[in-house]
Parts: C-alpha cells; structure tokens; sequence
C-alpha cells in the first residue's frame, strides 16, 4: 500500500496527518505509543527517510511522493519496538531523577551553579522554576532510558553522573568511569530528526521521549502527595463551594491513567569534523543552531546489536 505526496503535502505537518489517520490506529497498536505520538515518531521517520520508507516518482513533470506503508509497519516492529524501554514511577532512578530536577533552579537561584536563570535556551527567553525543572527532566530522562535499555538488551551495567556541575561550560561524560566523553541526549519533540552532542564529546546517544504532559502530577499522584493535598482543600471547603468541582476534575485525571514514560533508543554516533555545526547555520526541521555543537540527521545513527557491542568495547573500562 503506498500514500502518495506531493512536495507541498510532504512540507505540511497538517496535511501528512490528514492522509496518514486512517493507519495511525494500526500503527499506535503495533507501537504501544498513544496515537500522537506514534503519527509524530513517524513524522520524523518520513522527514528524515528512514528506511526508505518514501520513493520518488516523477508525474507529469512533477515529484510524487510515495510513502511504503508495510515499510512503516516493519520500521515500528524491527527499530521502535525492540529499541523502547518503559519507565514507570515506582523505579529509583526517575525518584532520584525528580529531585535532582528539582535542586538544579535551586541550585541556580543561589549561585552554586554557573548556570542561571537567565541562560538562554532555544526558546530564547528566560526561564522560571518550572520550566528550569521540566528542562533538566526531560533533558536527563534519556539516561535513565538508555541505562535501563544497556541492562535490559546487552546486560551491562553503567553508572549516571548525578552531581550539579559548578562550571557550565565543563561538560563531563553522562556515563562515570567512560574511557571516552560520552553524551546522551533527550527529546520529548518525537518528530525532530537531529541527533546532537556537545562539541567535546566523542560520542552522541539519542534517545526520544514519549513523556505524558502532566507527569509530574503523575509522579504525585503514585506517591499519594497529591491525593493529600486534595483531601487537605477538600476539608476546608463549604459544602455548596463551585470548586469542589473543580478538585473531583483533577484527582479524576491525575488517576486515570498510571504514568509510563516510553523511550526509544534512536542510536549512537561517532563525532567528527564532518558533524561538527557552527553557530548561525541553517539546518531543515531545526532552524538556526544556537551554538557550535555536532549534529547528524538521526537516520544515519549506529543501532544494530554488532554496533553497540563495538560501542560498549571502546567506552567502557575493561
């Protein structure tokens, strides 16, 4: 079965998702992602041709689009599928990752980081308590991801680096004792296509993640916080209080669902010249990068058994 796009659709994420809603049901099913996430992980696949899921034909003169829809299926079951870990709230790991979340703006207001609260990111504006935490979450949850994947598939253990660098610009390798300078990156933007690393690391491991968006309520909620402080504005309200509604709406959503975050583990890559992005260059799907850094187009990351098997020889002590 084929889809075919013209080179508007292809550019239009409105119009891929209007020609693809009849597959997304079969292909969130095989997946085990929620349906946005999946169109979205597909998305990316789409923009960045992987595993030449799309061919060109010409058609009257004009590029025709024509995406495989069995390559879909068989990208989501031999690359998604056995390359995803789920996390869930009640692993030690996520409860350390919380409150580090939550030392770091601490950390920031005080000074005791060269990190501030004025530092830039690709938003461009300045960021408050809140977004500082979601930030680091997201941007540590791929560690825990990509740990849980090494014990998981290959058996291996490694340990995660924990401490609140005093100097910003002393990037240390995500994994203790690695031989070499090793980064893992994160996104919970599931359609981007580039995997990144800092312009010292040797290697770049991208994870994506398909992060519920209230999951710190979610991380309250398992651990009963919320349902307490529910329970203690519950008390304090009159009987005939509007708001009460209100308290029955969140406790209704915070449990209706329990959090799991899925990860997928796109890959790894080896940094060179040749990966090495300037600041004020152009890059589709991304914009203007905001800082020299290596970035690769995350089809063409290392993923296979054998390639992570050469990975662990060279990075980890023997």
């Amino acid at each position: 079965m084929m889809i075919t796009f013209s080179n508007t659709e292809l550019k239009t994420k409105s119009k891929i998702r209007i020609k693809l809603a009849s597959y997304i049901p079969s292909f969130s099913a095989t997946a085990n992602y929620s349906e946005d996430a999946i169109f979205h992980l597909v998305l990316s696949a789409i923009r960045a041709n992987e595993w030449n899921i799309l061919n060109t034909t010409k058609y009257r003169g004009r590029e025709a689009y024509n995406l495989d829809v069995q390559r879909v299926k068989s990208w989501i079951k031999e690359k998604v599928v056995p390359n995803t870990v789920i996390i869930k709230t009640d692993e030690v790991d996520l409860l350390k990752l919380t409150i580090f979340s939550l030392a770091m703006p601490y950390k920031m207001l005080k000074g005791e980081t060269r990190a501030t609260m004025t530092e830039k990111t690709r938003r461009t504006k300045k960021r408050d308590f809140e977004q500082i935490f979601s930030d680091t979450f997201i941007g540590k949850i791929g560690e825990i991801a990509f740990k849980k994947f090494v014990k998981e598939k290959f058996s291996k253990d490694i340990s995660l680096d924990w401490d609140i660098s005093t100097d910003i610009r002393a990037f240390k390798t995500d994994i203790v004792g690695s031989k070499e300078i090793v980064s893992i990156k994160s996104t919970d933007t599931l359609e981007s296509i580039w995997a990144e690393a800092p312009s010292l690391a040797k290697y770049g491991v991208f994870i994506k993640v398909a992060m519920p968006k209230d999951f710190f309520m979610k991380i309250l909620a398992h651990i009963s916080s919320l349902k307490k402080l529910l329970r203690y504005v519950e008390e304090r309200l009159e009987k005939d209080d509007n708001i009460s509604d209100l308290l029955k709406y969140v406790e209704q959503t915070a449990y209706e669902e329990e959090m799991a975050i899925k990860a997928c583990v796109c890959g790894f890559f080896v940094t060179s010249q040749g990966t090495l992005k300037h600041k004020g260059q152009e890059l589709p799907f991304l914009g203007e990068v905001h800082e020299d850094k290596h970035l690769i187009e995350y089809n063409k990351l290392k993923y296979t058994a054998v390639d992570w098997n050469q990975f662990f020889l060279t990075i980890l002590p023997e």
